[in-house]
């Protein structure tokens, strides 16, 4: 008796359930009934000119950076006068070496060069008599061509003391390490009371303060960039740094298929050497068949667009997305610029769904 009190319970509840109409599977199905189910608006594709972005990371790096080496070695260093960031000017003194025993070498050199003109003068005297002696027959031919010769050996000896004289000269002016170019200093391994050797490194300089980003670019793209392209550089502060292309490596990397784009900055940014940022390269603009970004529906990782028909459904079709330009999207494949697509709510629309269309105000 309770076997058939239970069952006529269940038997209740599938009749209360029925007559409420829930069917959640017939949710998901095609609309077949000619009922609209939403009211939509629709645009047809239109062929416009897009910019051509393309956006890249890479690397801050020096423009140029020169190596500011010992050119005597040695010799300690007395003084340092400048520090990593200190800007610097063409020709100003950075650090001073112990110029002691230089200065006592070229003083030598210069009583070296004394006494090589002191005989010179002596030889060109003799010469010039040996000259005279032999017009008048006092000496032999033999005797004025050692005159002679003794007075262009010591010509030599002069020129050879001259010589070692502006080399101790220019010895000296080595111990004044001075900056090549403006710039800033970049790294100091200068420490005053080291001895350095000839050919050591003491600083570094970024050349002008001017620094470029490198920016890695794959193979498809670095072939519409060129000289002279507008670049826009985002910093994590949300500021943006505009820069120009100045040149691209004819290198490319073989196992990244990809080549660097060197990119002039200004000196004043806020960018250090070694950062990675991202940023975007401007490379001109071309036709493409453009539709509002929100008609696009992207399901199982691919997009879609509703297409209206004239009987007033909708079909989804699978569309090949280009460049994002603001609000508005490219259309590679998929779509003709005669198709009319739904643009509010297409989200909410199945496959053969009936709609209306708003009415234009």
């Amino acid at each position: 008796m309770l076997q058939i009190k239970n069952l006529f319970l269940c038997c209740g509840l599938a009749g209360a359930l029925c007559a409420c109409g829930g069917k959640p599977a017939a949710d998901k199905a095609p609309n077949e009934n000619n009922v609209a189910v939403m009211t939509v608006t629709t645009v047809t594709p239109q062929r416009e000119s897009i910019p051509l972005i393309i956006n890249a990371n890479g690397l801050i790096q020096a423009w140029q950076e020169t190596i500011i080496s010992a050119e005597v070695g040695g010799l300690d260093l007395i003084d340092v006068e400048v520090n990593v960031g200190d800007k610097v000017k063409k020709g100003q003194l950075l650090a001073q070496l112990n110029a002691a025993q230089i200065n006592a070498d070229l003083m030598g050199q210069i009583a070296d060069v004394a006494e090589a003109k002191a005989n010179l003068e002596k030889a060109n005297i003799e010469a010039n008599q040996a000259r005279s002696l032999e017009k008048l027959g006092a000496i032999s031919s033999q005797e004025l061509l050692q005159y002679l010769t003794t007075q262009k050996t010591t010509q030599a000896k002069l020129n050879a003391a001259n010589a070692n004289l502006s080399l101790q000269q220019l010895k000296l002016s080595y111990t004044k390490v001075i900056s090549p170019n403006d710039g800033v200093i970049s790294s100091r391994t200068a420490t005053a009371g080291s001895i350095v050797q000839s050919g050591s490194e003491l600083f570094r300089l970024i050349r002008h303060n001017k620094l470029e980003w490198q920016a890695e670019v794959g193979l498809d793209e670095l072939n519409q960039i060129e000289s002279g392209q507008v670049v826009t550089i985002q910093l994590n502060s949300n500021a943006v740094i505009n820069g120009r292309v100045r040149q691209i490596s004819p290198i490319l990397n073989l196992n990244s298929k990809s080549g660097i784009v060197y990119i002039d900055i200004p000196a004043e940014s806020s960018l250090k050497i070694g950062m990675s940022v991202t940023g975007s390269i401007y490379a001109g603009s071309s036709m493409g068949l453009l539709i509002p970004f929100k008609a696009v529906v992207s399901s199982d990782g691919y997009n879609y667009v509703m297409q209206y028909s004239k009987t007033g459904r909708v079909h989804k079709i699978k569309i090949e997305l280009g460049r994002i330009n603001a609000d508005m999207a490219e259309v590679k494949a998929g779509l003709k610029p005669t198709d009319r697509i739904v643009v509010d709510g297409a989200s909410f629309l199945n496959e053969s769904d009936l709609v209306t269309l708003a009415k234009v105000k």
